[in-house]
């Protein structure tokens, strides 16, 4: 019987550029739409929707709401929540939220959910941290609120100017979190993060993933064929509970759906090379093969 390899892609719907200096986004709403209904065809057109979700700023979510609400009823694409803070009622925060105390964050999450479902008219299940900014107060503040999944950065970030958004250290495939934002364990909240090519760590570098923002050359493919190969080779050789490729993306312009294409293309082709079983799933879903398989930690002890 083939193992199975879960494949889940998050498309994070940012602000507007010139409302959200610090992360960037689209140039306008209209070419927001675009791209994410070209996101929704080149996933259908592959048959893996079932793998894909739009993780929606508050912004995002007012601006695109019919086609949200149409995208979830009609087509089963889950719609998530990803606040950029700096962008988050602009100018009200100038910080990504790992900047910030436990009772600040506390507000600016419930503030963030708030103006979700006024757009929407429900509550996330999911909530992603914008650039991974994230701090011990941070994932228990998301089991406090009710969410079940986060999202991390490729494992293996290390800025040193920047601790809120480091990953080093960092179990770099599906795991259950903890207080702390790269030890795994005990809360009830499932961490999802990106894949990439976490051996490759150096001081205050990027670590490179499966983003289709890279320009289309032979280099940038030969780099996603390389970060597949790599991640199925050391979920296989340490047996990670839940195996899983994880492509991150956004709604703007800059976006190369040809490098999208080609990813997809070759993780098709490469899970049939390692007689591996394609499945696309939710963020959500990745939680439920989780606890299908029994690798729940024991949630009624935390870490001090």
């Amino acid at each position: 019987m083939a193992s199975k390899l879960y494949f889940q892609c998050g498309i994070d719907c940012e602000p507007l550029a010139d409302k959200s200096p610090g992360c960037g986004g689209p140039a306008s709403w209209e070419i927001s739409e675009e791209v994410i209904l070209r996101w929704v065809e080149i996933f259908k057109d592959n048959d893996l929707l079932g793998g894909l979700s739009f993780n929606a700023t508050p912004e995002a979510a007012k601006a695109h709401a019919d086609l949200f609400i149409d995208l979830k009823k009609q087509q089963g694409i889950p719609i998530e929540i990803q606040p950029n803070i700096p962008g988050f009622r602009f100018p009200t925060y100038k910080l990504d939220l790992g900047y910030y105390d436990q009772e600040t964050q506390r507000k600016i999450i419930g503030e963030a959910v708030e103006d979700f479902q006024n757009a929407l008219g429900f509550v996330p299940e999911c909530y992603l941290p914008c650039c991974g900014s994230k701090n011990e107060h941070t994932y228990p503040l998301l089991v406090e609120f009710g969410f079940k999944v986060t999202s991390a950065p490729v494992a293996g970030r290390y800025f040193s100017d920047r601790p809120d958004r480091c990953t080093i250290g960092m179990f770099p495939f599906p795991h259950w979190a903890s207080n702390h934002p790269i030890i795994g364990g005990c809360l009830p909240l499932y961490v999802v993060p990106g894949t990439g090519d976490f051996t490759a760590i150096g001081r205050d570098k990027w670590t490179v993933d499966l983003r289709p923002e890279r320009s289309p050359t032979g280099e940038t493919l030969m780099s996603y064929r390389h970060i597949v190969d790599m991640n199925i080779e050391v979920m296989k050789l340490v047996n990670a509970p839940v195996k899983a490729i994880v492509l991150g993306s956004h709604n703007a312009e800059y976006v190369h759906f040809e490098n999208v294409q080609y990813v997809l293309e070759y993780l098709r082709e490469k899970a049939s090379s390692e007689e591996m079983e394609l499945v696309p799933t939710s963020a959500l879903g990745l939680r439920e093969v989780a606890e299908a398989i029994d690798s729940t930690p024991d949630l009624g002890s935390q870490m001090p």
